[in-house]
């Protein structure tokens, strides 16, 4: 299953991301480390549907970046792209200090 999630531009518009099922397994290689208690609280919330707020929004992006850093060091490949992807929307919704509504399908 995937998290769908988005948060508001404007009156209308929406930016959306997507936590596949593809990329779900990179994420289960940092659970329960103590470096990363948000991604941790992400992954055991996915499938609840979390409101995300924006100062959890942020340390998600900053765990983003460590985590990167770590599979660099240890040389494994990931999906860089995606994880990318998933950074500059954690960075966004926190710089516009907006709430991210999820949905898992």
């Amino acid at each position: 299953m995937s998290l769908d999630m988005y948060y508001k531009i404007g009156m209308i518009r929406k930016r959306r991301c997507q936590i596949s099922d593809e990329i779900l397994p990179t994420f289960y290689q940092i659970h329960d480390n103590v470096n990363f208690p948000q991604l941790t609280w992400l992954i055991d919330n996915l499938y609840d549907n979390p409101q995300i707020q924006p100062e959890t929004a942020r340390a998600l992006a900053n765990e983003m970046v460590a985590f990167e850093k770590l599979i660099l060091s240890l040389h494994l490949p990931f999906p860089r792209l995606a994880l990318q992807k998933i950074h500059t929307f954690f960075e966004g919704a926190a710089t516009s200090q907006q709430v991210i509504y999820t949905s898992s399908d």
